[in-house]
């Protein structure tokens, strides 16, 4: 797990070339689950386990395929199954999309806060500065949770 968290840490400063789900290590991160100008927070994750020697979900672009209900790495769902109080760092967290019905942001937890976590999320912040951000999420925003470290 300590090499994910350095990896996260290695790659804050990743930023889209312009705003398009783009630039060349963008596209670096797609070519480990071939998803390309799309939405890249799965493809993000999923080259960081790969760094790693860690495993990752098949489909692993989309972010929902992290949090798969069936799956035994998915220990967490918001008033399904598990507490949000049992991520750790290295675990996935997953982010609900109302407009898609389904997680449809993927995220690294870093770090546990009092009142959340601190994640480690690619694909996110507005067009002028989309990229690697480190962001601080409270419980009530995290609906799924996954462990890939092992």
């Amino acid at each position: 797990m300590a090499c994910l968290l350095e990896w996260y840490e290695a790659q804050r400063d990743v930023r889209e070339a312009t705003g398009h789900n783009d630039g060349r290590q963008v596209e670096a991160y797609q070519r480990v689950t071939g998803n390309y100008h799309t939405e890249w927070c799965g493809s993000y994750q999923a080259a960081g386990h790969q760094h790693c020697g860690m495993p990752f979900p098949a489909g692993a672009g989309l972010a929902a395929n992290w949090y798969l209900p069936g799956s035994p790495r998915t220990f967490y769902i918001q008033g399904v199954r598990g507490s949000v109080d049992d991520l750790q760092p290295g675990h996935n967290a997953g982010i609900w999309s109302p407009s898609k019905h389904r997680v449809g942001h993927t995220t690294g937890v870093v770090a546990r806060t009092r009142n959340g976590f601190i994640t480690s999320e690619g694909n996110t912040g507005s067009r002028a500065t989309a990229g690697v951000h480190r962001l601080s999420r409270s419980k009530g925003e995290i609906y799924a949770g996954s462990d890939w470290t092992h």
